[in-house]
């Protein structure tokens, strides 16, 4: 089995923290189950030939917009964590703009910005109000993003889970040649 130098897999583990696979594997609405089945995944690869294999998935992926249970999962923990990955003219968005509760509600609310269904649409009223409240300021009431200056979140496939990906696909990569 080959070995792969630590900062390489130190790399991988730290985007895979931040990454999201959007893969639809567990219904989230119906079980109840670690939130970062879709927020969190490590490579679980022994050897060159499945690093590969999970490469040309994540490429694929890439080519298709993320499910709603990804990206609801994924505003949560961006509301719950903070972001600064995504290189916007107002900078980072720091952790804390609302309780993890709220941030359910705010996160069901941001799926409808886009025309989706959120996983919990009983959160989407209340979650309305938190958001105009909490968000607006920065990304506007119509979640826009004030002209390019914060992250537009009307968009099927929002900006920070393609960051993700791609910074995952290339850390794969890595270990790929050095492996």
């Amino acid at each position: 089995m080959p070995r792969f130098p630590l900062p390489l897999l130190f790399m991988l583990m730290l985007s895979a923290l931040f990454f999201s696979a959007c893969e639809d594997k567990t219904d989230l609405s119906k079980k109840s189950v670690p939130e970062d089945i879709c927020i969190a995944k490590t490579t679980t690869a022994a050897n060159t030939e499945e690093l590969e294999k999970e490469l040309k998935q994540l490429q694929k992926e890439l080519e298709h917009p993320c499910t709603v249970q990804c990206c609801q999962l994924y505003v949560e923990k961006v509301i719950n964590e903070g972001s600064d990955v995504l290189g916007m003219p107002a900078g980072s968005m720091a952790k804390g703009y609302a309780t993890p509760e709220d941030a359910k509600k705010i996160a069901a609310y941001v799926m409808t910005l886009s025309g989706r269904k959120p996983m919990h649409p009983e959160y989407i009223q209340e979650g309305n109000l938190y958001f105009n409240g909490n968000c607006g300021g920065c990304h506007g009431n119509d979640g826009k993003g004030l002209g390019g200056t914060h992250p537009n979140l009307t968009l099927k496939e929002l900006k920070g889970v393609k960051i993700r990906k791609k910074m995952r696909i290339e850390a794969l990569k890595k270990m790929l040649k050095t492996g």
